[in-house]
Parts: C-alpha cells; structure tokens; sequence
C-alpha cells in the first residue's frame, strides 16, 4: 500500500514518511506525511508541546523524559533511513513481532528496537 502526503498529495516512498496520530480537543485525527512535512509538523508542535501540561498518554523510557514526547518519537522515526528501516524489521521478525515487509513499522516494534540497541 502506498501512502500521499495529506499535505501536499505527493506519493511517499516506502521509509520516506510516517503516519502521525495526534489529538486536539478529544478528537483523534490521523496524517499521513513525507519525511519533511513530517518534519515540519512536529516542529510547529514542538513549541506548544513545550508549554503544555502532560495529562496523559504513554509513558517513556527514563531516558526519553528530557526529551519532547511526539516531536522526538517523530524526529527518530523521520531520520530512519533505508538500512535502518531494513534493520528494525529483520530484528523484529528474528525477535518474534509481526512486521509487514512494506510501509509502517508500528512505534512500539521502533522503540523496542532501539531499546534493545
């Protein structure tokens, strides 16, 4: 399945972009976004995000509490690069999680990867 960029319409190359889910005011949206759309997104969001009170959500890992939530969870998944993407997916199927040999690899299965790294 290949994924346009909500933003723009062009298509996004299998690595090349994301798909964010985000909330504002109890209504769930979903974007789809290449690497600098993406990039931009989380940027803009960055500076509210900073401001903002945390009332919920997933918790991080000790390591990750400096760091902005969604703008530093994207900035990881939007610098992944062919052989990462490649590298993530082969550690997952040898690691027992089900990975789709094409488009998004689920932020639990990156950020299990990159702890276990």
């Amino acid at each position: 399945m290949e994924l346009t960029d909500d933003i723009d319409g062009s298509g996004i190359a299998d690595g090349a972009g994301e798909t964010i889910d985000f909330s504002v005011n109890g209504v769930d949206y979903r974007i789809d976004l290449r690497d600098k759309n993406a990039r931009e997104f989380h940027r803009k969001l960055g500076y509210y995000i900073e401001h903002a009170e945390r009332i919920g959500g997933r918790k991080r890992r000790a390591h990750s509490a400096a760091v902005l939530d969604a703008a530093a969870a994207a900035a990881k998944s939007a610098k992944s690069n062919p052989e990462q993407t490649r590298a993530i997916r082969e550690w997952a199927n040898a690691n027992g999680h089900q990975v789709s040999d094409r488009g998004r690899i689920p932020s639990s299965i990156v950020e299990a990867f990159h702890t276990a790294h």
